[in-house]
């Protein structure tokens, strides 16, 4: 399998895929960080496209960023962090869909978000969370449509708007 820089110039980005010398490139892309030569990237590609795994560093070989691929799609666990090491967002993917639990969390590791998915589409229950845990949306998705709390606009209970 060739290992290549992503900086070497006989790499080019089309639309159409990524090529090696004109002809898709097939093997794994890496890039450096320019002051101490940790890597920060590494790509695998087939025939082209994006194929296997990605990976992705904060300087000192903090991991950022992981996720696979195949074919050109997202398949798979897509999984981000901040450079403290902490999970900041968790997504997973099928065919290139959203599938399953998507989640999110703030710097402090409280949860702010948890989707599900079915075939890139929300369904069943979504929750979203402001910074300190407590609830800020929470509703179902039921065949497209929507049912409980989105927590868009501030509500007023009706007799207390005509009390006023």
């Amino acid at each position: 399998m060739r290992t290549i820089s992503v900086d070497n110039a006989q790499i080019s980005f089309e639309n159409t895929g990524v090529f090696y010398q004109g002809k898709p490139f097939s093997g794994k892309l890496f890039r450096l960080d320019p002051q101490t030569q940790d890597t920060l990237k590494i790509e695998s590609y087939a025939r082209g496209n994006r194929h296997g795994n990605w990976i992705q560093y904060f300087p000192g070989h903090v991991l950022k960023e992981f996720r696979t691929f195949d074919q050109g799609k997202k398949i798979g666990a897509f999984v981000q962090y901040f450079p403290t090491g902490k999970k900041q967002q968790e997504y997973h993917f099928q065919n290139d869909e959203y599938q399953g639990v998507a989640s999110e969390w703030n710097e402090s590791g409280v949860l702010i978000r948890e989707m599900h998915y079915m075939a890139g589409y929300e369904e069943g229950s979504q929750k979203l969370f402001y910074d300190n845990g407590q609830v800020r949306a929470n509703y179902v998705m039921k065949n497209g449509r929507r049912f409980g709390l989105l927590g868009t606009k501030n509500c007023v209970n009706v007799s207390a708007r005509l009390l006023n």
